[in-house]
């Protein structure tokens, strides 16, 4: 399958599960808490668009605690490799939590025939104008994040978050936004 294929199936799989939780019912008949879920579902996989990991990526996610997680992941570009690492400190809701966060991601290649390349934070803040993408190139970047998650009783978490992504040692800057869900067990 190719890379626009894995990236439709993933956006598929992202629009349709909200729908199929809406008619979900937790199994036990007691008020169960986020905190409680948080606490009993410790381990995540997931899935993201945008995002430090670019265009499409796969996430693993720890609650440390129902207030703090880690996450970690691979992705592509199309065109180029990315990875990342970031913590996300919340502040829970009954099913909603606002949090904020950091991270360090790195954007990477060693070389590609493409003349256009994606996002425009990429190309626009981080590479010159006049790069030549079959020279490759190697981004490393550290961010602060804000977001928002959903979090559902049976452990599927939908998230949405901005970032603003610096660029190590030059310092360029731009806004870039994702969203995702993980599976916790």
């Amino acid at each position: 399958m190719t890379n626009r294929g894995l990236i439709l199936v993933g956006l598929l799989a992202i629009s349709i599960l909200p729908s199929l939780l809406v008619g979900a019912v937790a199994a036990s008949t007691t008020e169960v808490s986020l905190v409680d879920v948080k606490n009993q579902k410790r381990f995540g996989i997931g899935l993201s668009a945008g995002g430090p990991l670019s265009v499409l990526g796969t996430e693993v996610d720890v609650n440390l605690s129902e207030y703090a997680s880690i996450s970690a992941g691979i992705g592509t570009g199309l065109d180029y490799s990315t990875m990342m690492i970031k913590t996300r400190f919340y502040l829970p809701g009954k099913w909603v939590s606002p949090y904020l966060g950091g991270g360090f991601a790195r954007w990477w290649t060693a070389g590609t025939r493409q003349t256009k390349l994606g996002p425009s934070v990429l190309v626009n803040r981080f590479l010159p104008s006049d790069y030549n993408y079959a020279d490759g190139f190697n981004v490393w970047m550290f961010y602060p994040t804000a977001g928002v998650q959903f979090m559902h009783p049976l452990g599927i978490a939908f998230f949405a978050e901005v970032e603003y992504l610096f660029r190590l040692i030059s310092f360029s800057n731009g806004t870039y936004a994702g969203i995702g869900m993980h599976w916790y067990f």
